[in-house]
């Protein structure tokens, strides 16, 4: 048994701060680059929210890598529906994967279908297959996982259409950038925060002691 301590207040006091800090210090270095004076290229990629390999990627990645393991740890102590926890879990795990290696870029330069439509396909299949288990959940996570999807599908596919035809190098662009990203770390944020209070409804403590 190996236990495992939720800090509380982990989504909105440890992991919103820094998720805040990444998207204002986008939004202040492009306000700075098209209305004052150029910023390097170096400096700019660093916190660039539409570049790979960053500190904004890194930290999206590991946002999605605590859900991951929030569901993880829900699938361990529960016997309902651990069917849709574990996918769930694996979704979550393969999307933090994703966020780093840029899996689904690479499939956008090879297609000339936008790959947002697919994605939308399988968001509304996945949402089908999910109905009965969301019904079975109380009626607060309900509303809280049902509004985390909706903020995350906002800014991942609904965004992902607005900025398509925009021309990368203006600050418009930029600031679409922005709420996309943001849309999607507040999806993520909100999901994780969801499930803490469900783990510690479910066992009155945010301490769990998990067999692995």
């Amino acid at each position: 048994m190996i236990p495992v301590r939720i800090p509380d207040g982990y989504a909105s006091r440890i992991l919103l701060p820094w998720a805040l800090a990444l998207l204002s210090a986008h939004m202040l270095v492009m306000m700075y680059h098209y209305w004052m004076d150029d910023v390097p290229w170096l400096v700019r990629q660093l916190i660039d929210l539409d570049e790979e390999n960053n500190l904004p990627t890194w930290f999206s990645s590991f946002l999605m890598l605590n859900v991951a393991g929030l569901l993880f740890l829900i699938r361990k102590s529960t016997d309902a529906w651990r069917g849709h926890w574990t996918l769930l879990a694996a979704g979550f795990f393969l999307m933090s994967v994703d966020e780093v290696a840029g899996v689904h870029e690479t499939l956008n330069t090879a297609t000339d279908t936008l790959w947002v439509w697919p994605a939308l396909a399988l968001v509304v299949l996945l949402g089908l297959w999910f109905l009965p288990f969301l019904r079975a959940l109380p009626r607060a996570t309900t509303f809280r996982f049902i509004l985390a999807g909706l903020v995350f599908v906002g800014g991942s596919i609904g965004m992902e259409i607005v900025g398509d035809p925009m021309d990368a190098d203006t600050l418009v662009y930029n600031m679409t950038v922005l709420v996309e990203e943001g849309m999607e770390m507040m999806g993520v944020l909100l999901f994780a925060h969801a499930l803490i209070l469900y783990l510690q409804a479910q066992h009155r403590t945010p301490t769990l002691h998990v067999e692995v």
